[in-house]
């Protein structure tokens, strides 16, 4: 061969060995292209074959070259895996739920003829579409998590649930089969196990490279140490030690708490300051505002000592008695916050609702609320407070049912008032400004309380009744009428008065009352009913006795007393209000007499007439009633 020949073809190869370099080169830059294309399922099918490669290459000679080869090629995907989970565009779900639903099917078939080497066989297939999908459905959760505030922690988790529960996966039945059976098993479960180990493989990479899951951002790399590394570079050579910066530090964040406690109260009452809205008055907006601030103020401090001693202890936990004091002390503060913001915000919030719902928001059942849930915020802070201090809760409130006999015994009276309050919120026999009488007592209900309920007599005393006394007892419940306060009276005429003078007195009586605009007649009209449980009683109860409507009407003739004719007048005012009742009937009364006078009668006294037959003659002498004789 000549030397022009030998160049030509020397040539020739170089340019075809330069080409194949250029060609591989931009496939292997081309590689996590392709890779994307074929979306997440891809890249872990590709995993998979490339590990069933690796155990099927282990007998050959080159095998140290192509485990090299193909642990690139993996590492490749595993990076791709790694930029999927980071992207933005959303990665397509587990698309084979319906090759998941045909196993199942075939496995309850085949389970119900017995068939357990079919069942065998399937399981393997069904585990292992439901361990690429729990795989797939953890690195979805993971592009979910690609914000600033996901941290390692969450991350790690995240990984270790779905770890376990591919591994979980892992155990297919084989008790019922045959040897013979096994042996043909052994080839689909060798696959079986390296597809496992192929997922478990995966999330072991995402494991030990989390730091690339999370988004990097200047709050990812700062941490205590990190603060305290770079404050000991502050100090002099001699006080570069750990210690100075954390004592540094612990006095610094003590001073901010300390010196910035009231602008941090105000700033955070400015965030709920919303809820003052509720109440209408200024004056009481800034009351409630004051009165938050103080615990607020101490939660500040006590967390500015929190985070001071944890820094002054730092790597270490501070002592477990600082610990449970430091508990003690943020307990005992929320449970001062929060009966300060339900006594403002809470009795507010609730009041807005009783005003807006006055027909079916009793005020009773406000009054009781806030007592039990007074009661509950104490109960809570206690069994808390028990709890930091290491007694054992659950075996108090189960030592509470030993002693419950004991207990009840003592406190029966307790009881039985509570028990009668709730029989009286639910029975609805009166409400708060309700003007009742029971037995001796009579007066308006001011509150009903847990124990006792309070009333005003008329004479301005208050009463303390226990709830039980008024549960057992009749109660004259006068405000519960609608329309009709009773007038009765009667008039005494004298005996001198004809019986058409009377009759018509009778007449004029009535048809005066009958056109009086507020006495209550028969052919008035009721307000309509705005309950729907009294527009279905309407048939079966008389309502205008359910609800107080008393429209009778009667003047008669009465009786003939000792000194007088008397005429009965019985009434009802279309007002059930003392005071305009008293108005009312004092015009009836002033009519009646006018009435009286119209028709030449006169009002009856009592007197007594006495009538003498015979005198002694000393008595007529004495009188001059009888001339004596000469």
């Amino acid at each position: 061969m000549g030397g022009g020949a030998w160049f030509a073809t020397n040539a020739i190869a170089f340019c075809i060995i330069f080409i194949l370099e250029v060609l591989m080169r931009f496939l292997v830059l081309l590689f996590p292209l392709f890779l994307m294309c074929a979306g997440l399922e891809g890249v872990i099918d590709e995993v998979v074959e490339l590990n069933l490669q690796n155990f099927h290459n282990k007998n050959q000679a080159d095998y140290t070259q192509e485990n090299i080869r193909i642990s690139k090629q993996k590492l490749a995907l595993m990076r791709e895996v790694i930029a999927l989970s980071t992207q933005r565009e959303e990665i397509a779900p587990f698309s084979k739920d319906s090759e998941i639903t045909v196993l199942q099917n075939e496995i309850e078939a085949n389970e119900q003829i017995q068939n357990a080497y079919l069942v065998a066989l399937n399981t393997i297939s069904l585990n292992t579409l439901l361990a690429e999908k729990k795989l797939i459905a953890g690195i979805i959760k993971l592009q979910s998590k690609n914000h600033l505030f996901t941290t390692h922690t969450e991350i790690k988790s995240i990984l270790q649930n779905h770890l376990e529960e591919i591994q979980n996966l892992e155990v297919i039945p084989l008790q019922a089969l045959s040897a013979e059976q096994k042996q043909q098993l052994q080839q689909a479960l060798q696959t079986f196990k390296i597809t496992m180990s192929s997922y478990a493989e995966i999330l072991s990479f995402l494991q030990f490279n989390i730091a690339d899951l999370i988004p990097q951002s200047i709050w990812t790399k700062i941490s205590l140490a990190w603060v305290l590394q770079n404050l000991a570079t502050l100090f002099p050579q001699g006080l570069q030690e750990p210690i100075f910066s954390k004592l540094a530090l612990s006095i610094g964040v003590i001073l901010v708490s300390f010196f910035a406690r009231k602008v941090l109260s105000s700033l955070i009452v400015r965030g709920i300051g919303y809820l003052a809205h509720l109440f209408k008055s200024k004056d009481i907006q800034d009351k409630l505002k004051e009165q938050i601030a103080m615990p607020i103020l101490w939660l500040v401090l006590i967390f500015g000592v929190d985070v001071a001693t944890a820094i002054l202890f730092y790597p270490h936990s501070p002592f477990k008695k600082f610990d449970m004091w430091i508990n003690c002390a943020y307990i005992l503060t929320f449970g001062w916050l929060s009966i300060l913001l339900f006594r403002g915000y809470g009795i507010a919030l609730l009041g807005s609702l009783a005003q807006k719902n006055k027909d079916t928001f009793r005020r009773e059942v406000i009054n009781l609320l806030l007592k039990i849930i007074y009661f509950m915020i104490i109960v809570i802070v206690i069994l808390v407070l028990l709890k930091n201090f290491g007694f054992n809760v659950s075996a108090i409130i189960a030592s509470l049912g030993i002693g419950g006999l004991a207990v009840a015994l003592a406190i029966k009276d307790m009881l039985a008032n509570f028990f009668a309050s709730v029989v009286l919120l639910f029975d609805n026999s009166f409400n708060q400004g309700d003007w009742i009488v029971c037995g001796n007592i009579e007066g308006t209900v001011v509150e009903m309380g847990l124990r006792r309920t309070t009333i005003r007599t008329f004479d301005n005393a208050l009463l303390f009744v226990p709830n039980s006394l008024l549960a057992n007892e009749c109660v004259r419940n006068w405000n519960r009428r609608k329309v009709g306060r009773r007038i009765r009276m009667q008039i005494g005429l004298t005996y001198s008065s004809t019986p058409e003078q009377i009759l018509q007195c009778v007449e004029d009586i009535k048809a005066m009352l009958n056109a009086h605009p507020k006495i209550a007649k028969a052919t008035d009209e009721h307000t309509p009913l705005s309950h729907y449980e009294m527009d279905l009683k309407k048939n079966i109860v008389s309502l205008d006795d359910l609800l107080g409507y008393k429209n009778n009407l009667f003047v008669v003739v009465d009786e003939f007393a000792g000194s007088s004719i008397n005429i009965l007048v019985y009434c009802f005012s279309t007002t059930v209000v003392w005071g305009e009742w008293l108005a009312v009937r004092q015009e009836v009364m002033i009519e009646i007499m006018k009435i009286l006078q119209k028709n030449n009668l006169s009002f009856a006294f009592p007197s007594q007439s006495i009538y003498v037959e015979s005198l002694p003659d000393t008595i007529e002498r004495g009188f001059g009633l009888k001339q004596s004789k000469i």
